[in-house]
């Protein structure tokens, strides 16, 4: 008994349709598996080129402050008026230097805070030597300018369960895990995998 679909298309067309399918088919895998490739090396190359943006970002500032909740005045000046008040705890920088302080954004209701950036890392450095005395004495908040992405891996190391404490130093991300033992993190690294090596 002849099927239907053998009377309608005789065998010799049917195997060479099966066969220009299977060619069809197999050039669609390769192509597709060859767009997966470059899916991915896009992936990786834009991963460091963000890497690699957060890190130049980063070292831009490294000679910068951000000064929180200094009480905010009609007419200041800055740096000078900041200076004054740690002059005052004995803590001298001189303004010369200062390259740059001015207000930048923040949250409503609460003085914007001072960015500051220095001429030497040096300045820097003796001023948070003294950011403990400074933040107690004038209730404010001393603090590297970190990028954004850094900040919000500080914030997810910050809330993580496993992580006991967390901090910026010298442009890199660090943290401490319930054992003790630091790592280093980077802004795409999975933490719960970071923590086990």
């Amino acid at each position: 008994m002849i099927s239907v679909y053998s009377a309608r298309f005789p065998s010799d067309t049917s195997e060479s349709c099966l066969v220009a399918l299977d060619r069809k088919n197999a050039s669609l895998h390769k192509e597709n598996r060859l767009l997966k490739e470059e899916i991915e090396n896009t992936g990786r190359r834009a991963t460091d080129a963000m890497q690699l943006s957060n890190w130049n970002e980063q070292y831009s500032r490294k000679k910068n402050v951000k000064i929180f909740d200094f009480p905010e005045k009609r007419g200041e000046k800055l740096p000078h008026n900041f200076l004054n008040e740690i002059g005052k705890l004995d803590v001298n920088i001189d303004q010369s230097e200062i390259v740059a302080a001015h207000r930048i954004p923040g949250k409503p209701g609460k003085p914007r805070p001072i960015l500051v950036k220095f001429l030497r890392m040096e300045s820097k450095i003796a001023l948070l030597r003294n950011r403990k005395l400074i933040n107690e004495k004038l209730e404010v908040r001393i603090s590297d300018d970190v990028t954004r992405l850094n900040q919000g891996l500080l914030n997810r190391l910050y809330l993580h369960e496993d992580v006991t404490s967390a901090w910026y130093f010298n442009g890199h991300i660090y943290g401490t895990d319930n054992n003790g033992d630091r790592h280093r993190f980077d802004i795409y690294d999975n933490i719960r995998q970071k923590l086990k090596s």
